[in-house]
C-alpha cells in the first residue's frame, strides 16, 4: 500500500522578504545576498529530494504558513523540510505521527530537533517503509487553559508574559504548594529538550538531556518592589506541575517560539504539566 506522507515545508527568508529588503540589508551590511540566496537553494533540493524518493506514495505538500491543525489526521508519517521552527510548526498538529525531520540548511541552521539530511532521506524513508528504523521519543509539556479547557503541547519552551515586550508582567505563580505574587518580565517553561533555548539564556542551568522528562521554570528579571520574589527557578523531574494566574490584560502564552500564541483573560490560569504521548523522531536504527 502507497504510503501517506504530510511534507511540512518553511518558508526561506528569500520569499518572506518584501521587494527592496534585501537590497536595503546588503547595502547596510545587515545580510550578504548569496547566504539568503544559498539558504533558498538548498530547502528547494531538500524538497526535491523528498518529491523524488516519495514518488509513487500519497505526498501532501503544505508550508508552515498555510498548514492546519487536522492536516495530519490521515497521514501515515510528517516529513518536514527546514530547521527547528518547522518541527515546532509540526508539533503542533492535532494527530501524533512519526516524524522524519530534514535540516535543510545545515551549514547555517543548528537543526536541535531534526535528524536527517537531504541526502540521507530516500535511504532513511525506504528504511521506515521496511521496518527497519528506530523512533527517538522526545517528552513533552502540555499546558492547559483553565478558561476554555483547550490544551497546547509543549516541545521546546513556552514564554507567560505581556504582548507589550517593554510592559511589566503581573501574576500569581503556584508550585508545590506554594504561591507567590509576582511582578517580572514573565516566566520561560520549558522541556528538558528546551533547556539549552531560552531559559538557559534567562540564567538557568545546567541544561538537561533531552530524553529527560522534565519541567523547568524561570522568571525572567523579577521586580523587587515592595516584595521579594522567592519562586524564580525550579526544576521538576519528573514534572510535578505549575499554574500561573494572570494578573493584568494583556498577557500571552508564546508557545515554542512567536507564532503560536495563546491569549489569557486577566484571572486566566493555565496549568502546566507532563503530555502523555512524547515526540517520536524516526532515526537510524
Amino acid at each position: 500500500m502507497p504510503a501517506r506522507i504530510l511534507l511540512l515545508g518553511k518558508q526561506p527568508l528569500k520569499r518572506r522578504l518584501a521587494a527592496g529588503d534585501l537590497e536595503r540589508m546588503a547595502r547596510r551590511g545587515a545580510m550578504d545576498p548569496a547566504v539568503i540566496e544559498s539558504a533558498a537553494a538548498n530547502h528547494e533540493l531538500a524538497l526535491a529530494a523528498v518529491r523524488a524518493a516519495c514518488a509513487g506514495h500519497h505526498l501532501v505538500e503544505k508550508t508552515v504558513a498555510e498548514v492546519a491543525a487536522i492536516d495530519a489526521d490521515d497521514v501515515d508519517l510528517i516529513v518536514t523540510a527546514g530547521g527547528d521552527g518547522t518541527v515546532f510548526t509540526a508539533n503542533a498538529l492535532a494527530a501524533d505521527r512519526p516524524m522524519i525531520t530534514i535540516n535543510s540548511d545545515p551549514d547555517r541552521s543548528i537543526g536541535h530537533f531534526t535528524r536527517c539530511l537531504a541526502d540521507e532521506f530516500s535511504e532513511r524513508f525506504a528504511d521506515w517503509l521496511a521496518g527497519r528504523t528506530a523512533l527517538e521519543r522526545l517528552p513533552r509539556l502540555v499546558a492547559r487553559v483553565l478558561d476554555d479547557g483547550s490544551e497546547r503541547r509543549i516541545l521546546n519552551d513556552c514564554l507567560f508574559t505581556s504582548s507589550h515586550p517593554a510592559a511589566i508582567t503581573r501574576y500569581l505563580l503556584e508550585v508545590d504548594g506554594q504561591r507567590e505574587f509576582q511582578e517580572s518580565s514573565g516566566v520561560w517553561i520549558a522541556t528538558a529538550a528546551g533547556s539549552t533555548g531560552g531559559i538557559r539564556s534567562a540564567g538557568l542551568m545546567p541544561p538537561l538531556m533531552p530524553q529527560q522528562d522534565a519541567l523547568l521554570y524561570k522568571v525572567r528579571e523579577p521586580f523587587p518592589g515592595r516584595r521579594l520574589s522567592t519562586l524564580v527557578e525550579g526544576r521538576q523531574e519528573p514534572p510535578r506541575g505549575l499554574r500561573l494566574t494572570s494578573a493584568m490584560a494583556g498577557v500571552e502564552l508564546y508557545i515554542d517560539g512567536p507564532h503560536q500564541a495563546v491569549p489569557l483573560k486577566p484571572g486566566g490560569s493555565v496549568e502546566f504539566g507532563a503530555c502523555a504521548q512524547p515526540l517520536r523522531l524516526v532515526v537510524a536504527r
